[in-house]
């Protein structure tokens, strides 16, 4: 069999008042795409969107819904002196605890792959290469295991659910958000919860806006997404790239399922 490539993530900071102080300090912090416009080529970004179009529909949802469609990969990532090199991952199942996710009673999901070569696309290790920076500002592991959950979420004669869990953790260290489109939709509100403070209620409007957050820190949750009416108007659709970011090895706080 062979060695799966290892590859370097290229610098490609958003912007010098992005760091991850306020991640630390809120437990999540919001990567508004308008801070820095130019960071990818269009055509690259372009085919990294294009992969949202061959997902497949998610079988795990309740009574025969089809508003979700995603694929899940995984990568590993070591942080060196000279960046981040990211390593694809063979493809596993995937599980969440029945404590954070009920919805699921613990049990593992089969997604469809995401292919090994779009593991490797430039946009998504630059994404995640970007999460770890901020990561970094406050976590000093550098040995990480990543889930990509490639996800669509879709909308006509009804609504789409982008978090059927309602109000929940995941699990994990921390989760990386990125809108990758949305289109002919109202709705997908993204609304932060902490204990003692105001809710938080934000929009990610933009290809490449996003969110880190700490998963222990807050519970957090999207409204549904309703299908824009009028002529040409058409199916409603919101893509999310979402990244769960776990320690591995002696660095791994807790076992995970």
């Amino acid at each position: 069999m062979a060695t799966a490539p290892t590859l370097l993530a290229e610098d490609r900071t958003t912007a010098t008042d992005i760091t991850g102080s306020e991640l630390f300090r809120e437990g999540f912090t919001v990567l508004r795409a308008g801070r820095s416009p130019e960071r990818f080529p269009p055509a690259e970004l372009a085919s990294f969107q294009a992969l949202w179009d061959d997902l497949v529909l998610d079988e795990n949802l309740a009574d025969g819904s089809t508003y979700r469609y995603r694929r899940y990969g995984r990568v590993r990532a070591e942080a060196g002196v000279d960046g981040t090199r990211f390593t694809p991952l063979a493809h596993a199942r995937f599980q969440q605890s029945a404590e954070h996710i009920p919805i699921h009673m613990g049990r593992s999901r089969h997604f469809e792959p995401v292919a090994r070569a779009d593991l490797s696309h430039p946009v998504l290790l630059n994404l995640l290469a970007e999460g770890l920076r901020l990561i970094g500002a406050g976590d000093g592991r550098r040995r990480w295991e990543i889930g990509l959950h490639l996800v669509r979420t879709v909308a006509g004669e009804t609504p789409g659910l982008p978090t059927p869990e309602g109000r929940h953790r995941d699990g994990h260290d921390y989760i990386g958000m990125h809108l990758l489109g949305r289109r002919n939709c109202t709705g997908g509100e993204s609304i932060v919860y902490r204990d003692g403070l105001p809710d938080t209620r934000l929009t990610l409007t933009d290809p490449l806006d996003g969110m880190v957050v700490i998963d222990s820190a807050i519970m957090h949750e999207v409204t549904p997404i309703t299908a824009l009416t009028g002529d040409g108007a058409g199916t409603g659709v919101r893509d999310m790239l979402l990244c769960d970011y776990n320690a591995i090895g002696a660095e791994s706080r807790e076992s995970r399922p």
